[in-house]
């Protein structure tokens, strides 16, 4: 009788599981059916214990004994019901929470995801286990006691690991960086790959996988390249000092105009005379290169790639024009000083007068 006990409490789990499903097939919803889906173990479980439960009342035992299993039975029921919270839970992390962060315009971070996850079923199998213990009579208060002077101890032999796992929670709920962005920090300049508690890694542009402790993040100067919407560049042309105004008008029109031609290039360079110096008139000349993104892979490897195509266009492009303008760059100058050679009064000391610099190409 008491096996038979044990069977039905069993059949009638799957029963019960089996018009859940199909209930939750009926509602159409889909954080139901996961609940179902990830409910049915534990709940099937639970049945089962029931069952035994029960069946322990049938059976002629020893006291002691049937107290043992009794107890054994209600702590399985416990962590059963354990179970069958971190299931719930696991349903909604899956049907609601994955999705909303998985959207392109979605604030929340998915590796955030996976260590709320992690926390909640640590905290949840914990309070678990202690109401588990509990209910059998087991002080938990001395237990828990004992757990937190050894988490302290514990914490303090751990520095590093406990401060790498907290600049890994900075991270990822600050979100100074996401994954496959461009960062630099203590030198170290790549890809984001992966962003784990402890470290992440990044691509160099060698190739290699670094790891770096996440409390580089929290002590360190962290900058995100990707975060710029574009790619600023500086060129310093140097023309030749004699060029009339005119010409450098017409020169920085022709820089103008290369921006404005170029299909890497926002629209919005500036130029300016900058330096007019003895041996050259310096234009200073600023142009932004679009910023690159994954669906210009097949043309362009990466942003490093896209920004030397653009220089590459650029000065050809300005140096054909300035060849065609006849403007030319200036070449680096020596100055010959020709001495007066005129002898001086004996009673004057010997005078050296430079005469009007005479400027050539050296």
């Amino acid at each position: 009788m008491a096996v038979g006990l044990v069977v039905g409490a069993l059949l009638l789990g799957r029963m019960l599981v089996g018009v859940l499903h199909a209930s939750a097939r009926k509602l159409g919803s889909g954080l139901v059916v996961a609940v179902s889906e990830e409910a049915s173990a534990p709940l099937t479980v639970m049945a089962m214990l029931l069952g035994m439960r029960l069946a322990i009342g049938m059976l002629s035992m020893p006291a002691a004994l049937g107290t043992v299993a009794a107890q054994g039975i209600t702590f399985a029921i416990a962590v059963s019901l354990t179970w069958l919270l971190v299931a719930v839970y696991d349903a909604f992390h899956r049907s609601v929470f994955e999705p909303q962060a998985r959207k392109p315009d979605s604030s929340i971070e998915l590796h955030l995801l996976m260590v709320l996850r992690t926390v909640a079923h640590v905290l949840i199998w914990l309070a678990g286990l202690a109401t588990a213990l509990n209910s059998i009579g087991f002080e938990v208060t001395a237990v828990l006691a004992g757990l937190g002077i050894g988490g302290m101890a514990l914490a303090l032999a751990a520095q590093d690991t406990v401060a790498n796992i907290f600049g890994g929670v900075v991270v990822l709920t600050q979100r100074p960086f996401k994954v496959g962005e461009r960062i630099e920090v203590n030198g170290i300049n790549g890809w984001v790959q992966k962003i784990g508690l402890r470290t992440t890694t990044v691509t160099n542009w060698y190739g290699r996988l670094v790891q770096i402790p996440n409390k580089v993040f929290t002590d360190g100067v962290v900058t995100n390249i990707d975060s710029q919407g574009c790619y600023y560049q500086e060129a310093r042309l140097r023309i030749e000092p004699w060029t009339p105004p005119a010409k450098v008008e017409e020169a920085l029109a022709i820089l103008h105009a290369v921006v404005a031609d170029n299909a890497l290039l926002l629209k919005s360079g500036w130029a300016a005379l900058d330096k007019v110096e003895p041996g050259y008139l310096e234009l200073e000349f600023w142009y932004a290169v679009a910023k690159w993104s994954s669906d210009e892979r097949a043309q362009i490897g990466n942003e490093y790639e896209k920004i030397c195509r653009a220089k590459t266009q650029v000065n050809l492009e300005v140096l054909r024009r300035f060849e065609q303008a006849g403007i030319r760059m200036a070449l680096p100058l020596r100055v010959e000083m020709q001495l007066d050679e005129r002898p001086a009064p004996a009673s004057t000391p010997v005078a050296v007068r430079p005469t009007p610099s005479r400027l050539q190409p050296a």
